[in-house]
């Protein structure tokens, strides 16, 4: 997106052309005779007759266009109307390109500051909306200590704790496998209760007949 060209508005205009004639002021004074343009001020409301009896009452002419120059930067169209009054009046017409290249000079130099601050303010837009989008990035990434960034789960699936997984029906974990027991009747194995103990003093018997469950051997002795 490119920033738009500035332009200037009235109230631009109307400052440059007051920067013109105070630029100006030296030269106009020396120049201009301020009674010659009352008639063409006075028809077009800028001057009113107490305006012109008031530049009158100054000693020089000097002093007169420098009163006149004063009343001129009051009014928005001050100076174009003294440029109207110099075009009739046919005998100074220098006094336009002088007042006209100014006027031209400080327009340019108004219009290039308003590009500058235009041009820095588009910059500056697109660093904070180019900050924004790194920050919004940054706060979805993940970022490892070598620097390289992953969207991966915050968990990995191989848990680096390698727990032990256990599955039902497997006993390959050694941990977890059961240790044999002796059988009865085996050197280190319990003995065994009286009501399992054979009638022929304590000598064992069929083996798979002292595993029945007990319920079902008193079921089969009945």
């Amino acid at each position: 997106m490119e920033p738009t060209a500035p332009s200037l508005t009235e109230e631009d205009l109307t400052e440059v052309k007051k920067d013109a004639l105070e630029n100006l002021r030296v030269y106009l004074c020396e120049k201009i005779i301020a009674e010659r343009h009352f008639d063409h001020l006075r028809a077009k409301k800028i001057l009113s007759r107490e305006d012109t009896e008031e530049i009158s009452c100054r000693t020089s002419s000097r002093k007169r266009a420098g009163k006149l120059l004063d009343y001129l930067q009051e009014n928005p169209k001050g100076l174009d109307t003294l440029v109207e009054s110099i075009r009739r009046e046919k005998t100074q017409n220098f006094l336009i390109q002088k007042i006209t290249d100014e006027v031209l000079k400080l327009r340019n130099i108004k219009l290039e500051h308003l590009k500058d601050g235009a041009t820095n303010n588009f910059c500056r837009t697109n660093s904070d909306e180019s900050n924004f989008s790194e920050k919004l990035r940054a706060s979805t990434v993940i970022y490892h200590p070598e620097g390289e960034s992953s969207t991966a789960p915050f968990f990995s699936t191989e848990s680096s704790l390698n727990l032990p997984v256990l599955e039902v029906g497997r006993t390959d974990n050694p941990t977890f496998s059961s240790t044999t027991l002796p059988r009865p009747g085996d050197p280190g194995a319990p003995p065994l209760p009286p009501e399992l103990q054979l009638e022929g003093g304590g000598t064992c018997g069929n083996s798979s007949e002292m595993f029945l469950p007990l319920r079902s051997r008193a079921l089969s002795r009945q």
